[in-house]
């Protein structure tokens, strides 16, 4: 910066920072940072905050603690909730600097007005943390409150994340649910900007998040948010022109037992094509849309549907589709054709009206008490993702439904539907409770996994159904067997009792698919052994007749 014309000063040392920040150039911006003295100039909480975030993106989380006690010492103007933030970004575990971090935020919210920028992100901090204090929350409501129509919309959002990841205020989430329904009534999109427009989308679209989540999602916010962002799709599809064409018509929907399960499927299939909206098949090995993998489903989709819809190539919207599937996963991906059928779809997942139902295969006998899985996750770049009391809040829902053998590895299968959908969710969220799924290299232990292959080639996961609206509001369910490669692999498998066996031969038949609610859970073990000897009764009575006493 010396070597420039501009002039050295708190601005635009800021400003270098921060384009380090979003180039994840570390090394620069801590080099930028370490002239500042030299330069006279002092690093303000502006400056820490793009220097602790540049490192935490690049993976440097000891350096950012570096500068965080450094910005400690130096003191100055930071605000209280610059600490708590830079632990969650940092994701510091230590319970003794945690909870020194709330109890000075407490006492502050006691004693002082924060402005609304202020509460927002002690919310989300916390919530990242894992501090579930109901008093902290209320304190935090009473200052909130009076404030809301001060918040932007991403202040609400964090607001809102942070009071469902932990502490939930009712009446908070209320007041910021009819805050946000006005501002929805009253906006006029095209009057915005189209980064203005798209954050406000984005925004609106993590509020329904936090809202279903939280079990709160007011039927008015949800009416309000489904009628501005379907405008503002239907808006986009006008700006990029038509989008349908006669050479691209609708398939119509094909029914699932069409598909064979025991053909291998090496290459994607569209199983439901609607005038706006598909339902495609993605096999193991094949990627949807990130490019780290020669197999892309993307390019299948854009292959299938040419340039009739501009949506399948704006990456900007994940070229149509709703959601991803891990590589070595298979199941069924929902994707639009549309914006206005991308951001239906949108608010359907975010509002929780959307289902996605799994099966896995996975090691031990799980408890066929243990229903559900609410541990937080967080991950950076291509690492595992991490499940335990910090990160983004998640949840799983099962029914055990099988337990079977392997030779001498007990397994167990399972019914999975997420209710919310992390990276590698499942997958981190079975490691967690000591259940990793078959064949799963990133989340067993090397030996575990090697032994894995004896039995199945890659991971032991399927999304099996997928359940939705149109744009009319008709429901539309789609199912899938699981693939030949896991139907083999279900052969080989020893069942343990007789419901596991029953349960074990309708998904090898593949004709018994139905929703994950419909599904029966494995009975406890003490009721297992009870019922098997009650049915082993039975068949020796069948089989040698009515007991008839000698002469």
């Amino acid at each position: 910066m010396p070597d420039t014309t501009v002039v050295p000063n708190e601005i635009t040392y800021n400003a270098a920072i921060s384009a380090c920040e979003k180039a994840c150039q570390w090394q620069l911006a801590l080099k930028l940072l370490s002239l500042m003295p030299e330069a006279r100039v002092v690093p303000n909480e502006i400056t820490y905050n793009a220097a602790i975030t540049v490192c935490e993106r690049s993976q440097q989380l000891e350096r950012g603690l570096q500068l965080l006690w450094e910005s400690r010492e130096r003191g100055g103007s930071l605000s209280v909730a610059f600490f708590p933030w830079a632990l969650a970004r940092l994701s510091v575990h230590d319970p003794d600097i945690i909870s020194a971090a709330f109890a000075e935020v407490a006492l502050t919210l006691s004693s002082s007005q924060l402005a609304p920028q202020e509460l927002s992100m002690i919310a989300w901090a916390f919530g990242m943390l894992g501090v579930n204090n109901p008093t902290f929350f209320h304190a935090l409501f009473f200052q909130a409150v009076p404030q809301l129509q001060s918040f932007t919309m991403g202040d609400l959002l964090q607001l809102a994340w942070g009071s469902a990841a932990s502490g939930l205020d009712v009446e908070l989430f209320m007041a910021i649910q009819n805050e946000v329904a006005t501002r929805l009534e009253q906006v006029d999109l095209h009057n915005l900007s189209e980064l203005c427009r798209d954050t406000f989308l984005q925004d609106t679209l993590g509020l329904l998040w936090a809202s279903n989540f939280a079990g709160y999602c007011s039927n008015n916010l949800l009416a309000a948010a489904r009628l501005v962002i379907r405008q503002a799709g239907a808006s986009m599809d006008r700006a990029h022109g038509p989008s349908s064409s006669p050479a691209c018509q609708s398939m119509g929907e094909l029914p699932f037992t069409e598909a064979d399960p025991w053909q291998p499927a090496s290459k994607p299939q569209i199983i439901l094509d609607l005038p706006d909206r598909l339902v495609i098949f993605k096999p193991s090995g094949w990627e949807v849309y990130d490019q780290h993998s020669e197999l892309q489903l993307s390019s299948f989709l854009q292959a299938t549907l040419g340039k009739h819809f501009a949506l399948v190539h704006d990456e900007d919207h994940q070229c149509g589709f709703l959601h991803r599937l891990d590589l070595p996963s298979s199941g069924l991906i929902l994707a639009a054709k549309t914006y206005e059928a991308y951001y239906d779809l949108k608010v359907q997942l975010n509002a929780g009206e959307i289902a996605r139902d799994y099966v896995v295969l996975c090691h031990g006998w799980v408890k066929p008490c243990l229903t559900s899985i609410k541990a937080k996750v967080f991950w950076r770049g291509l690492s595992p993702t991490s499940a335990g009391d910090q990160g983004k809040p998640s949840l799983t829902r099962l029914k055990v439904t099988a337990h079977a053998r392997h030779r001498a590895t007990a397994l167990s299968l399972v019914t999975v539907r997420i209710a919310t959908g992390r990276r590698h969710q499942i997958r981190s969220h079975f490691s967690h409770v000591g259940h990793p799924i078959v064949c799963d290299g990133k989340y067993t232990a090397e030996a575990t996994f090697q032994s894995d292959q004896d039995l199945c080639a890659r991971n032991f996961l399927h999304r099996y159904r997928l359940a939705f609206k149109d744009l009319a509001g008709k429901d539309h369910e789609v199912m899938m067997p699981v693939p030949a490669d896991l139907m083999m692999s279900l052969q080989r498998v020893t069942s343990r009792e007789i419901q596991s066996a029953e349960t074990i031969c309708d998904w090898l038949s593949g004709n018994s698919l139905r929703s994950w609610q419909d599904y029966t859970p494995l009975i406890s073990d003490s009721e297992a052994e009870q019922a098997d000897t009650q049915q082993e009764a039975r068949i020796v009575a069948a089989n040698t007749g009515p007991y008839e006493p000698h002469a």
